[in-house]
């Protein structure tokens, strides 16, 4: 069997950029070729990937279905890298194209809360009602297989800014509901990894039936309690004090974003300012996914897929946030 081709949209991006280098380190060997696409081939991020091999392809605006066209042109596999908030001409356009393509796998712009179990009737973050609804359209479209992988939250997010509740600087936390509810972690390297691992299994006749249309990993799991005596041992530093918020009043005013929903917020001092600066940490769809991790539902620990993407951690060991919270 010839070795598969893979094309990866956005593969400069955040997490695009690690799924990238995964195709072009530890599992370059089982690849025949790996485009990536990028709006910037000239950028440092896409040059760094061309000097490990990777072919570029510029994408824009003008002619979006053709570079997608050209790009998807013999690839076996076509990974989605793109952030939520891709503009919707991007989005069909890719539909589209990977409809007209010959390959055998693709995976959705996925990679964070698995909001199939997200509770939240009527009033649903539109970001996962959007992502639902590609995945239905795509699906409709396209004749190979379609995976979303879903990874809970990105360690380097968690632990480098405070707006999950860890602020690892000033040694302060805060707990949606009991700081003993488990929270799913998994790094940026080891989502790339999996979705290079995937990609084999799903190619290979042999192990392609084995591979399922929905995964879930878990790279570490761990609490908000758990978390603070992690860094009072590797800061060297006393316990820092956790603030816990009841769960409940804030998910029901959810059910009516309003200039006054994110006043209370403010108010109430439940989050930090968004790492990027602005009210992001106050948006509708960040405080449905604070809401998540508050009520155990980004707990992947006991319901995962990890032992078929890395059997017993054989191939790659996982990050853990210690680990992370050390690098700091």
């Amino acid at each position: 069997m010839s070795l598969p081709a893979v094309a990866i949209i956005g593969g400069t991006g955040f997490l695009g950029q690690q799924i990238s280098n995964a195709f072009l380190t530890d599992f370059r060997s089982s690849f025949s070729r790996i485009r990536v696409l990028t709006r910037d081939p000239s950028s440092q991020k896409a040059q760094d990937l061309a000097s490990k091999g990777a072919e570029l392809i510029k994408y824009s605006g003008d002619e979006l279905e053709k570079s997608f066209d050209e790009a998807f042109a013999g690839a076996d596999v076509i990974v989605n890298a793109l952030p939520g908030g891709a503009d919707k001409e991007t989005k069909q356009a890719i539909i589209k194209a990977i409809a007209r393509s010959g390959a055998k796998v693709y995976f959705l712009s996925e990679f964070g809360s698995d909001h199939r179990i997200n509770d939240f009737p009527g009033y649903e973050s539109e970001e996962w009602l959007g992502k639902q609804e590609i995945a239905k359209e795509t699906r409709a479209a396209f004749k190979g297989k379609v995976i979303a992988l879903y990874t809970s939250a990105f360690i380097e997010l968690a632990v480098k800014f405070p707006a999950l509740g860890i602020d690892v600087k000033n040694n302060a936390f805060t707990a949606y509901g009991s700081p003993t509810t488990k929270i799913s972690l998994t790094s940026l390297a080891d989502i790339g990894r999996a979705v290079a691992r995937l990609s084999i299994l799903a190619t290979d006749p042999v192990t392609a039936a084995s591979v399922p249309d929905d995964i879930r990993i878990a790279g570490d799991t761990v609490t908000i309690e758990g978390v603070r005596d992690i860094v009072a041992r590797v800061k060297g530093v006393t316990p820092g004090e956790i603030k816990t918020v009841d769960v409940a009043p804030i998910k029901e005013t959810l059910k009516g974003p309003s200039p006054q929903f994110f006043d209370y917020l403010r108010r109430v001092a439940l989050f930090p300012l968004c790492p990027h600066g602005g009210d992001g940490m106050y948006s509708h769809a960040w405080v449905c996914n604070r809401v998540v991790l508050g009520e155990g539902k980004a707990d992947f620990s006991s319901q995962n897929d990890n032992e078929l993407v890395n059997p017993g951690g054989k191939l790659w060991k996982w990050q853990t946030v210690e680990e992370a919270i050390g690098g700091l």
